[in-house]
């Protein structure tokens, strides 16, 4: 198995190069992007409320519990709704991350205030959290900033982790030959 992952370096080069690829068209493609984790959601609502339904109705009469019913026919309606209006799916998931986006914010004007006058990180969090406070306003208010919004952060991430997997390759490729020399020395002994 070493000598598989050892060799194999240029899987996880192909990976990472891919993975900065999708990065790249996420950027250009933010709605499509929104568009697809709204299905997502969808699908995922409605599958995890069908799960809680059918475990409610083969549970046992002494297991069985109200609200986990209720719950469950609440999700799977909820994922319902989002299938049968995309759009309405994209504002829901906009607004929640403009929400999340906008609280951050505040944690971060917070702290930034708190530590101003020790230093200047504190100047620094404080900046960055006045523009979440807007930039968190401006996606629960406008849905293509917040298809914009999830794209970009979606998007860094999969490019961070596609550089991230390519420098693995190529720190992979030239361990593979130390440790062949090692173990070349090893077998001459």
């Amino acid at each position: 198995m070493l000598n598989t992952m050892l060799k194999k370096w240029w899987i996880i080069l192909i990976q990472g190069i891919l993975l900065f690829i999708l990065g790249v068209l996420i950027f250009r493609n933010p709605v499509e992007v929104l568009t697809g984790i709204s299905l997502w959601f969808g699908i995922i609502l409605l599958v995890t409320g069908a799960i809680g339904l059918f475990g409610w109705l083969f549970s046992g009469s002494e297991d069985r519990d109200l609200w986990i019913l209720i719950w469950s026919i609440l999700t799977a309606v909820f994922g319902i709704l989002l299938l049968s209006n995309i759009l309405a799916a994209m504002k829901v998931i906009t607004v929640i991350f403009g929400i999340w986006i906008l609280i951050t914010g505040f944690k971060l004007t917070s702290s930034g205030w708190s530590l101003r006058k020790e230093n200047s990180l504190g100047w620094f969090l404080l900046i960055v959290g006045v523009l979440s406070i807007a930039a968190g306003i401006i996606m629960i208010f406008n849905i293509s900033s917040g298809a914009a919004g999830i794209a970009v952060i979606l998007g860094i991430q999969v490019i961070l982790s596609g550089i991230a997997l390519i420098l693995l390759a190529f720190v992979k490729r030239s361990l593979t030959g130390k440790i062949e020399d090692q173990i070349k020395k090893m077998r001459s002994i």
